[in-house]
């Protein structure tokens, strides 16, 4: 048994960094976070009669070319133009990850580059785990998004954590843990002092549509975070839950993304 896990981590691992999907070279895009990070991303341009644009924001330890971040991508442009970066200490981007304090900041550069390369179209943010916070947090400063999606957000950075956020956070609060993301992962931890809570700011969003998507035994951040970031947005809101749906990129199904297209504030928009 050890050795089959052993297989599949190796296998998922190699999937995900080393032989990464990759996007056409011409959607290769350089953005500049209003902090001065660099960041590295990809711009699908979607169909000519799209009726918004999605901003995509994978979570910590990922980047835009994770397996499954890259195929919601697809899957979304078929629809819709959509704007995917690698956040700030992630994949080819620059800078370190601060763990959702300066991230919206990533977040807002996308909206700025997703509106410039469509000006006529509204901008809807999906982000997960780690983005979905930062989606939140940008949305509650940003009026001109349309609709947020938090795919398995956390409503506090430090307060309920599951099993796994209390691995990352030994992981990000351990040198060697620290060498081992930045070696394999491509992650670069930095500062993450001052970082505010996506609940204490989610209410900001209205009228913006807020969407918090949710397993509620997720292990990271589970129902009590779905639920107090749900009970503090404003309307117009909705809660979808998926029990046994996983964490973050385990959500990221085509039905999810036919769910996120289909939102009723935006049936106006789309074809």
């Amino acid at each position: 048994m050890a050795r089959a896990i052993d297989r599949e981590t190796v296998a998922r691992y190699l999937r995900t960094y080393v032989a990464a999907p990759r996007y056409a070279g011409e959607h290769r895009i350089r953005l500049t976070a209003a902090d001065g990070v660099t960041l590295s991303g990809w711009a699908l341009p979607g169909p000519e009669d799209a009726r918004a644009s999605v901003v995509l924001v994978h979570g910590f330890a990922n980047w835009s070319r994770s397996p499954r971040i890259h195929a919601f991508a697809q899957v979304l442009s078929a629809r819709a133009p959509v704007m995917v970066v690698d956040l700030r200490g992630h994949g080819e981007s620059e800078g370190a990850c601060t763990l959702g304090r300066d991230e919206p900041l990533d977040v807002a550069a996308a909206v700025v580059a997703a509106r410039s390369a469509r000006p006529e179209l509204p901008v809807v943010t999906v982000g997960v785990s780690l983005g979905a916070g930062a989606v939140l947090l940008h949305a509650a400063q940003d009026d001109t998004v349309a609709a947020v999606v938090a795919v398995s957000p956390p409503a506090y950075w430090e307060r309920d954590g599951g099993e796994g956020a209390w691995r990352i956070a030994r992981l990000v609060m351990s040198p060697v843990g620290r060498w081992g993301l930045a070696r394999l992962t491509r992650t670069r931890i930095g500062r993450w002092d001052g970082r505010t809570d996506p609940v204490d700011v989610v209410g900001a969003i209205a009228p913006a549509t807020t969407v918090v998507v949710s397993d509620p035994a997720d292990w990271y951040f589970d129902e009590r975070h779905a639920v107090a970031l749900f009970d503090a947005a404003a309307e117009p809101k909705e809660l979808w839950w998926y029990p046994d749906g996983g964490h973050g990129t385990d959500l990221l199904t085509p039905e999810l993304a036919e769910r996120v297209l289909g939102l009723p504030t935006l049936r106006g928009l789309w074809r």
